[in-house]
């Protein structure tokens, strides 16, 4: 599934007078901007007039997980028939104009969701939510330990609410860290936009090393007190405490990586215009949620086309109290939650399809966004696998059995799409498993704590 030919070092080329090296920067008057991708900089370069495409080892391949909590009205989204020329159901009918890019997966079950606690579950594959599991780590951050060090942001962890919602019935985050911690989400577009491009200044910069300083001095001194305290401890506490180590050792080395990039210019990109900033915060009343969501879309396509980041996570519809609004600015009367509780209500019914359909037109338009960005001889959307996934089931929204699963984009990197395809009772991590081989990374030990146990081969 991947290209292992040796690929020439960046200085190989970039001693052609007329070639450009890969982190190249523009610098006048103080400022330095980062170039985007150019033909004349790949290895397969040959002359500025025709410099070339981007090579198969230079294709920055990226994975983007989008959990929709709640499920979906499974009777006017799944297939009733298979293969690539099935008929499209009336929630998938926006997704008509890129029925070749995306595959919908049938059957896929998780073993410990249903009900309103599938969010820590679903790239996790644990049932962390019951009292005294053991918390453990994401997918999407095990793939950040193989290619984060790559790009400024290893990953970025988004959802419908901000900060992590620990403690609450339903978490605000998809994302855990190796010791089982879980990362604050970001919710806000135009936050998340100056977090990806903003300039740094001489006092941002000032303070960014202040704050580092101040980190440094606390896991110091937390460190020396852990250690302490584990030598008056017996066996079963000291393996409690080391598990607090790698946590310690993780935050280090976060640090240093945030720390290594500080100096190195931000991409330099065309703002979206956000207008109104108090209707971009779904913590508050007033939410366009239309806007939000394409905007949204737009600060994710930007930070993958600059290669800012090639792993995300984004909690877009939550379980239970789902966030968006459901659309009530629209005149659906529901809450999203209210909608799978139809109780075989006929108006109920309706208006989850007319929802889901309308969620899904904007899905449409997050495609849309990333098949508008040229990289190479393709499209950022055939160099990406973007999910669309739920932790609740197509039979009834709080089974675990059954999943809407549709996987998107990832042609030119080695998926390939089968229109619609049943896997029934393979396990979700299976598709994350599949994922992981595209990407190129191994799969790690004891993967989804046994919640998958194999690829999905058609789809590779």
């Amino acid at each position: 599934m991947n290209d292992q030919r040796p690929q020439p070092s960046d200085a190989a080329w970039r001693s052609k007078s007329w070639s450009v090296g890969r982190r190249a920067f523009l610098r006048g008057a103080g400022v330095a901007v980062a170039l985007p991708w150019l033909e004349a900089m790949s290895v397969n370069a040959t002359r500025a007039e025709s410099a070339g495409d981007i090579a198969p080892g230079e294709v920055a391949r990226r994975s983007v997980f989008c959990m929709w909590g709640l499920g979906i009205n499974g009777r006017d989204f799944t297939p009733t028939t298979s293969g690539p020329n099935y008929e499209l159901t009336p929630i998938l009918k926006p997704l008509e104009r890129h029925r070749r890019d995306f595959t919908v997966v049938s059957g896929l079950k998780l073993t410990h969701s249903g009900g309103h606690g599938g969010d820590r579950t679903f790239l996790t594959g644990t049932n962390t939510h019951k009292s005294g599991a053991k918390l453990r780590i994401s997918c999407d951050q095990e793939l950040v330990n193989a290619v984060g060090h790559k790009t400024r942001y290893p990953s970025l962890v988004l959802g419908i609410r901000r900060g992590t919602g620990f403690g609450n019935p339903q978490d605000n985050t998809l994302s855990w860290s190796r010791s089982g911690t879980p990362i604050p989400a970001e919710n806000r577009p135009h936050i998340l936009f100056d977090k990806l491009f903003r300039p740094e200044t001489a006092d941002s910069l000032a303070e960014r090393e202040a704050e580092f300083a101040r980190r440094a001095s606390v896991l110091d001194s937390v460190r020396a007190e852990a250690k302490a305290l584990a030598g008056r401890l017996g066996k079963v506490d000291r393996d409690k405490m080391d598990e607090y180590f790698t946590g310690i050792r993780d935050l280090e080395k976060q640090m240093q990586d945030e720390k290594n990039w500080l100096y190195k210019p931000k991409p330099k990109v065309e703002s979206p215009e956000f207008g109104n900033e108090q209707d971009l915060d779904p913590t508050k009343g007033r939410l366009d949620y239309r806007r939000y969501q394409r905007l949204m879309y737009d600060v994710i396509t930007l930070a993958l086309q600059t290669d800012s980041t090639r792993v995300i996570s984004y909690m877009a519809r939550m379980d239970n109290s789902d966030g968006t609004g459901a659309f009530r600015g629209e005149g659906n009367p529901y809450g999203y939650h209210e909608m799978t509780h139809h109780g075989e209500d006929a108006d109920k019914l309706k208006w989850w399809t007319i929802a889901d359909t309308w969620y899904m037109e904007e899905w449409a338009y997050f495609l849309d966004r990333l098949r508008s960005v040229k990289e190479g001889d393709g499209t950022l959307l055939d160099h990406t696998m973007v999910v669309w996934g739920s932790s609740g089931g197509t039979i009834n929204a709080h089974n675990n059995h059954h999943l809407p699963t549709v996987l998107c984009g990832g042609g030119r990197i080695g998926v390939k799409h089968r229109g619609h395809l049943v896997k029934n009772d393979d396990y979700l991590g299976n598709l994350w498993q599949t994922m992981f081989g595209v990407m190129g990374v191994p799969v790690p030990q004891n993967f989804q704590g046994g919640e998958a146990d194999g690829v999905i081969r058609e789809l590779v």
